[in-house]
């Protein structure tokens, strides 16, 4: 593939987007990429993004929303770190596959409490009242840019505080990579085809100021981080 297909983002299909791509396919595609996940850190660069934000939490626990959650991964992995911590903190998790979200019903155990809610959030459905986070993990890639302004600029004035946005930097590097851990430690072949796709749908920083202009955010963050993400804040306080 040649360096200029990455100056654009890809409008290329995920395979595990398609609600019926059958269960047994998902659960080893999502185990193959969770691997990726843990191995690469990728869990540290949402909790950077959220720290702020947990830090003030006191008595009233900071409503932290995972859109996009799928099975509730990333939610168990923050319940836990905030346990250490000792800070409070009300966890939901929403995505569109229900199979998901009952495998992470099932995974949360008795000891953390993460509510799962079906939603899909290109049917803009109501947000939660009162003050909360939201927070997406390797999710707006899977979106055009016109959906991802529309989606964002309805979040915006739902009242939340800020959005944490942790996903892809469309790089070559991270491309070539990609395929040749995939070949050697991965056994799903849906898990390597949206690996790939998604870092060709992943952003530069460039697309990602042009967001937040475009939806009139003064409060920005873009910082890149290993293993090639980019952690994007936007914060609804415009003195921040």
């Amino acid at each position: 593939m040649s360096l200029k297909a990455f100056k654009t983002r890809s409008n290329a299909p995920e395979l595990m987007d398609d609600l019926d791509l059958p269960e047994s396919e998902l659960r080893a595609a999502l185990a193959d990429l969770r691997k990726v996940n843990t191995l690469l850190g990728g869990h540290a660069v949402g909790i950077a993004g959220l720290k702020p934000y947990l830090s003030e939490a006191s008595e009233t626990p900071c409503h932290i929303l995972d859109i996009g959650c799928g099975d509730g991964e990333f939610l168990r992995h923050l319940a836990s770190y905030c346990q250490k911590k000792d800070l409070k903190v009300k966890l939901t998790g929403w995505d569109r596959n229900a199979e998901s979200l009952e495998a992470g019903r099932k995974k949360n155990g008795k000891q953390i409490q993460i509510s799962y809610e079906l939603r899909d959030v290109l049917e803009y459905p109501e947000l939660p009242e009162g003050p909360f986070i939201i927070i997406c993990n390797l999710f707006m890639h899977h979106f055009r840019d016109g959906e991802i302004l529309k989606m964002i600029g309805h979040w915006k004035l739902s009242g939340c505080k800020a959005i944490v946005i942790n996903d892809l930097d469309r790089n070559p590097l991270a491309y070539y990579l990609f395929r040749l851990f995939g070949v050697i430690f991965m056994k799903s072949k849906v898990a390597i085809h949206d690996g790939l796709v998604s870092i060709q749908r992943g952003f530069r920083s460039s697309d990602l100021i042009h967001y937040s202009q475009a939806l009139g955010f003064k409060a920005f963050q873009i910082r890149w981080k290993w293993a090639f993400r980019y952690l994007w804040v936007l914060n609804m306080n415009e003195k921040e």
